[in-house]
């Protein structure tokens, strides 16, 4: 099977498998598990995760572990004691927050941009507590799966389940005497809406849509500046991602029309999906270095707008 074909068959394993979910009569309906001790009233810093494949994670962790020392792989494989996530990954989930680690992917085998994150956030706030919570499905559109209500089309089934994943993870962060306060969303998606020249100009309204109606959905937890949205360019890579020029045009626009919008260059930060597997790149997917690396820029961002 060619690099393309494997590509189309994985975005449509990913959509079938959440067009199932959707059809269950709790398709909005989560579970958390009791994991987090009592709050005690302390501020618990909250950033959203959502996208497609490289925010839910197809990076390989057999590579991560080639690729740095035994002892920053034992870190990751253990996870952080001040940085949980609350993970729905595909069909992978954790069903309530748990330390943020490797193996957290949609793919069996895989991790995705929290781990960066979790290792940077780390490194900047030692004595500081994060909770990640992370809701992303592999081959995803915004034009449909995640379209929002002010886009005044169908609600996608994605936005909808995002906003009630969140709000469960920060019900439950409530009962257990937290003070919530959501500081940033990073969003790492685009790849699925680059395949017409419609979808990809329609990129700007929908996503402006889109950033409007989560900080809506979440005004009231948020930090006392708003919440910042961080994203990411998709490859540049016209061979699989027809149009992602003007995806990443629309990207660009939207990260300017306001100073809580962020836009990571992917581009110029040479992040690369060509060296993994050897042999038969997964041109889809960042490399296991490259995912590391995205987490880390966007925990960076983030941090410009801690309070």
């Amino acid at each position: 099977m060619n690099k393309l074909k494997r590509i189309v068959v994985c975005s449509i394993i990913s959509l079938c498998v959440l067009l199932v979910g959707c059809t269950d009569k709790n398709k909005y309906s989560f579970t958390v598990n009791d994991t987090l001790p009592d709050g005690e009233g302390k501020t618990a810093t909250v950033i959203l995760l959502g996208g497609q494949s490289n925010a839910s994670g197809c990076s390989r962790d057999d590579y991560l572990a080639k690729n740095v020392s035994a002892q920053k792989y034992a870190e990751y494989k253990n996870g952080y004691d001040n940085i949980y996530i609350n993970y729905l990954s595909g069909s992978n989930r954790s069903d309530g927050f748990v330390k943020c680690a490797t193996l957290q992917g949609e793919m069996e085998g895989c991790f995705g941009p929290e781990l960066g994150i979790a290792d940077k956030l780390n490194e900047l706030y030692q004595s500081e507590t994060f909770y990640i919570i992370k809701c992303a499905w592999g081959g995803t559109n915004l034009f449909e799966q995640w379209l929002s209500p002010s886009s005044r089309g169908k609600t996608g089934e994605l936005y909808k389940q995002f906003v009630e994943y969140v709000k469960t993870s920060i019900r439950y962060l409530v009962s257990k005497s937290y003070h919530v306060k959501i500081e940033a969303m990073c969003w790492m998606q685009g790849e699925s809406d680059a395949f017409s020249t419609a979808n990809a100009t329609d990129y700007k309204k929908h996503l402006t849509n889109f950033i409007k109606d989560i900080r809506n959905s979440f005004d009231d937890y948020a930090s006392n500046d708003g919440i910042a949205f961080v994203d990411a360019y998709i490859a540049d890579n016209p061979a699989y991602w027809v149009y992602c020029d003007l995806v990443n045009d629309s990207k660009k626009a939207v990260a300017e029309s306001s100073s809580m919008n962020v836009l990571i260059d992917t581009v110029a930060h040479e992040l690369s999906c060509s060296e993994e597997p050897e042999g038969t790149p997964d041109m889809a997917h960042y490399d296991s270095l490259s995912e590391l690396k995205l987490g880390h820029l966007f925990a960076e961002e983030v941090a410009r707008f801690l309070d």
